[in-house]
């Protein structure tokens, strides 16, 4: 099934989406944690969109989905209902 679209791992998102936190400087150490308190400001929300939309396809993170689900588990859920890449478990967009 290579080539089609698939939903990627919450777990693998998890994984990338606290190495992109702390790439963009912030004390985020697990799922848990919020993004806003672990200081992400709309500077780093507007990054982190598009790192996520660079990743796991156009819209993969809403900016409403990331101020009303700020923890980590929760915007690493809303990527992954909303992700459209091809490949498997979350593997970067050629």
């Amino acid at each position: 099934m290579t080539g089609q679209a698939t939903t990627p791992d919450v777990t693998a998102i998890q994984e990338w989406l606290l190495g992109t936190c702390r790439d963009l400087g912030l004390a985020a150490t697990e799922p848990g944690h919020d993004f806003f308190e672990t200081g992400g400001t709309s500077l780093t929300a507007i990054k982190l969109i598009a790192k996520a939309e660079e990743r796991y396809g156009d819209g993969a993170l809403p900016p409403d989905d990331l101020f009303t689900q700020s923890s980590l588990h929760g915007i690493a859920a809303s990527i992954g209902r909303n992700a459209t890449v091809t490949g498997t478990s979350g593997e970067p967009r050629a």
